[in-house]
């Protein structure tokens, strides 16, 4: 009897509490009572939230959804759904709060929604809300979403019959509709748009609407009128991508194209808008530890996660803790510029005494040597090596791209790629893609077979940035470029601005790249479209670090930035004696680096 009635209630309260991967179970279930949410959770099914009923989900919570169409809809059931109740998810830039697919494999869809209807009260913010089919769905009721993300979704909201603002969110990748209500009160103020197949969707209105300072980008159409209004809008000041007006008319779906429609009057500005998307947590650089060497270090460090490995001017390599306690030194013979490979093993470096070498990364020993012929482009900067498969890849001064076995130093093949060569090769899907500073790439199988070369008429001097499709890479004279695997040209974009070692970075979606000109761009990946650019605090010819939603980025007046990946707000900074010409490394909270003062430098990242 004691059993069947533990079963009984396991039944009635939808089985919560229940762990299923360290993550509290939620399947259908009611919530009449206030209730508090955090750590993690496993939705399979639909909460609801009734009787005058708070919810209130804390900093770090993330809710899982799982994909089940019980009725065969082709979207997910899970839902949490609030009906005369309320509902708090108030995260912080620090500790969002997630709502997410708990897929595999997460697509848009895979959950229905989060549906509230006449709220008492309805607050979210610095919430990620993504891989759903209706992402925040509200009716009757007011309520505000701020400094959130909207992603993945079919569409990111759905709001109708209520006052509603969003404010500083992000709203990128939404297959359907990144913002889309009917008949409500909406103030839609500095958010960014991008990547959506309708960036705001109007179905119909009658009521106030406030949309001033927004970005919006790489949207198929950035606003759209539903099919059946018959009102014309007029739009706060925004940014649409581009001043042509011609441009911005076609991106803004009306009765320019659907003469039974209403009109949308815009009021472009000249660029992008800054301060927009979600704020982030305020970030200061704090000196921590300098190690002192005999020359400049223009190579980026390396990590194991534990170790940190970095040749210098000085022809030694560094071995040292994240705490920047020394752990090995070892003489090279010669000036070392590149960036090193690391394995499980070993560590890798080039000197310009066109050397190859393998050390014993836990203490320095040498274990082999190559060497390579000499040329006479034998000066300035040498391309970094790469680890794959039982390979290392050397890219030499002479032009000839070396393929080294990674355990013995025996040479097992070579090509001729167009001397010199100052860059790393990249590799993706079986293919070796390599610039050279003649201005000739070269793609290449992972056996060393020559599949195709193209003349780029100005030198390559820095690794291409891999894509889901493809890479890209930037010439000398500033032209950035996106090839196929084959090598077919995707998009082109004319920075006119020189570049030198710094190369293009990808992340989610997005390039950054930081040139001599003394400026750091953000285009998009698919189609170069430049968003936003920003002045650094002088020439730079490093690669930039992107991480946790910034941009670090050192130049040659010797001072490391930080930007908002999102908008290229400048976010901190540290000044320094000497150029910074490395990439910088991430670990245990610190930021590390080489410089041409002759440090390696360790700042602590401080958030407020």
């Amino acid at each position: 009897m004691r059993r069947l009635l533990v079963v009984a209630l396991l039944l009635l309260t939808g089985c919560a509490g229940l762990k299923a991967g360290g993550r509290t179970l939620l399947e259908d279930r009611t919530i009449n009572t206030d209730t508090v949410w955090q750590g993690d959770y496993l939705v399979d099914g639909k909460v609801r939230v009734v009787g005058g009923a708070t919810l209130t989900i804390m900093p770090g919570t993330r809710l899982f959804f799982v994909r089940r169409d019980r009725d065969r809809d082709g979207l997910g059931d899970a839902a949490i759904e609030v009906e005369h109740g309320s509902l708090v998810a108030l995260g912080t830039a620090r500790q969002p709060i997630e709502f997410r697919s708990a897929e595999k494999d997460p697509r848009p869809g895979d959950w229905l929604e989060i549906k509230v209807d006449f709220a008492r009260k309805l607050q979210l913010s610095y919430c990620l809300i993504r891989d759903s089919a209706h992402g925040l769905h509200a009716h009757f009721s007011k309520g505000s979403l701020e400094d959130s993300v909207l992603r993945n979704n079919i569409d990111g909201t759905r709001f109708g019959q209520g006052r509603y603002a969003v404010r500083r969110c992000l709203v990128v990748g939404n297959r359907g509709k990144g913002l889309n209500f009917r008949n409500s009160e909406m103030e839609i103020r500095d958010n960014i748009l991008r990547g959506n197949r309708a960036g705001l969707f109007i179905f119909e209105t009658d009521r106030p609407l406030t949309v001033v300072g927004n970005n919006f980008v790489a949207n198929r159409h950035h606003v759209r009128l539903g099919d059946f209004f018959r009102g014309d809008i007029r739009l706060g000041r925004n940014w649409f991508g581009t001043r042509d007006r011609r441009k911005i008319d076609a991106l803004l779906y009306d009765r320019g194209e659907d003469a039974t429609i209403g009109s949308l009057q815009a009021e472009p500005t000249d660029s992008w808008l800054p301060g927009t998307g979600p704020r982030p947590a305020a970030l200061r650089l704090e000196p921590d530890t300098e190690l002192f060497g005999g020359g400049f270090f223009d190579a980026g460090a390396v990590s194991d996660g534990q170790t940190l490995y970095l040749p210098g001017w000085d022809g030694s390599a560094y071995a040292f803790d994240s705490r920047g306690q020394l752990v090995w030194k070892q003489a090279l013979g010669e000036v070392a510029d590149a960036d090193p490979a690391l394995d499980d093993e070993r560590l890798y470096l080039q000197t310009w005494g066109r050397e190859v070498l393998a050390l014993d990364r836990s203490n320095g020993r040498p274990l082999w040597r190559f060497r390579y012929p000499e040329s006479v482009h034998d000066d300035h900067r040498q391309g970094g090596l790469v680890r794959i498969g039982e390979q290392l890849l050397v890219p030499a001064w002479n032009g000839r791209l070396y393929a080294l076995d990674a355990g013995s130093g025996k040479l097992l093949w070579e090509q001729d790629c167009g001397a010199p060569l100052r860059a790393a090769p990249a590799v993706a899907r079986g293919r070796i893609f390599q610039p050279g500073g003649s201005g000739r790439l070269s793609i290449l199988s992972l056996d060393g077979q020559l599949l195709n070369t193209l003349d780029l008429g100005a030198p390559l001097l820095s690794t291409p940035s891999v894509t889901a499709v493809g890479v890209i890479l930037v010439t000398r004279g500033g032209v950035v470029l996106a090839f196929d695997d084959d090598g077919r040209q995707l998009w082109r974009r004319d920075l006119a601005e020189t570049c030198y070692y710094g190369a293009p970075v990808f992340s989610d979606g997005l390039l950054y790249l930081a040139t001599a000109a003394g400026r750091l761009h953000c285009l998009t990946a698919d189609r170069g479209e430049l968003l936003w650019s920003v002045d650094l605090a002088g020439p730079s010819y490093a690669t930039p670090l992107v991480a946790g939603g910034r941009i670090f980025v050192g130049d040659n007046r010797g001072v490391m930035q930080v930007f908002n990946a999102l908008n290229g707000d400048p976010l901190a900074r540290a000044d320094f004696t000497n150029a910074i010409q490395s990439t910088p490394l991430l670990i245990d909270g610190r930021l590390v680096f080489g410089a041409r003062d002759s440090r390696i430098h360790f700042l602590r990242l401080r958030e407020d």
